[in-house]
């Protein structure tokens, strides 16, 4: 009975802890943006609503997108999950992203795929290889960015060095012989099991193009919504697919944040000013929290109909 109040008592304060730290965060960037209202208020907005039609429609491609590359992981597997069904696992456990901390979005995935017959512990090690798929996806195009904004630069060298080593580590944490490795370790501690079947390195490779190509699209969808609000040229669209994907990538790897809340708005706030005035980069953060959270409550409610 002692053993389970500690815990609870660690979990309440680990929660505590991360409302406290998200809430400041968006405390700064909402205040921020109110003591520079003026210069919003008299922003030349150039609203197009027929953009921000079509970065609707392409945002639910990318999330469509984005099930049908699991689905790919496992059919490399010899998993087999009917599209259907991809969807609902998917989507439904996508609502696991807003809870605390990230074990939530990873088994309820388990969880509900383990209610369709599927393997849990392969589907543990599917959705693993997804994250660090999308990681080093993102990563990748944040490169774009630094090209973009060359003559501007953002971020010390050692900032650049680190994403960069990340990314490398993580082609190299997903070659056969060091991740299954490492998987059949952290899964004989959970569940007392091992991965039976395991993914070659070449269709690792060729599915993290894939991964590269669902970013490409999050940035095209991004764009169109930024352009729906203000003008930004065409030839900063991979720059725009940088900013997005890299506060996406750190939103994730933020354990404290729920779905990366506030730390992803901080950063795209912040590389957002080399297109944009902070005031309106700041805004464009925030209102793409609503625009990506509310396509997801979307997909959420399409699923639970399924």
């Amino acid at each position: 009975m002692n053993q389970f109040k500690t815990v609870v008592d660690r979990i309440n304060f680990k929660n505590i802890i991360t409302c406290l730290v998200v809430g400041l965060i968006l405390f700064f960037l909402i205040r921020f943006l109110y003591r520079n209202w003026l210069q919003v208020s008299t922003y030349d907005f150039q609203l197009k609503y027929n953009y921000l039609f079509v970065s609707v429609l392409l945002l639910f491609g990318f999330f469509f997108l984005r099930v049908y590359c699991w689905q790919l992981i496992l059919k490399k597997m010899d998993i087999s999950l009917s599209l259907r069904k991809s969807v609902k696992v998917s989507f439904l456990s996508m609502v696991g992203k807003y809870l605390p901390g990230k074990v939530w979005l990873v088994l309820g995935k388990v969880y509900l795929s383990g209610k369709e017959g599927l393997p849990r512990v392969e589907v543990f090690t599917s959705v693993v290889i997804e994250i660090i798929l999308e990681i080093v996806a993102s990563i990748f195009f944040f490169f774009f960015f630094l090209l973009s904004v060359i003559q501007q630069p953002l971020f010390s060298l050692k900032v650049i060095y680190s994403l960069a080593f990340i990314m490398v580590a993580g082609l190299v944490f997903l070659h056969p012989s060091v991740f299954y490795k490492l998987i059949n370790i952290v899964l004989y501690w959970w569940k007392g099991e091992k991965v039976k079947k395991y993914i070659s390195y070449r269709d690792t490779i060729q599915l993290l193009m894939f991964y590269v190509f669902i970013v490409l699209f999050q940035g095209v969808a991004f764009y169109f919504f930024v352009n729906a609000l203000c003008h930004v040229p065409l030839d900063k669209i991979l720059g725009l697919t940088g900013s997005l994907a890299i506060a996406g990538a750190v939103g994730t790897l933020s354990f404290f944040a729920p779905s990366g809340l506030g730390v992803r708005e901080g950063i795209l706030a912040l590389l957002l000013t080399s297109y944009v005035i902070s005031p309106i980069a700041v805004l464009i953060s925030l209102l793409a929290r609503l625009w990506v959270t509310l396509g997801e409550a979307i997909c959420a409610l399409f699923a639970w109909r399924l």
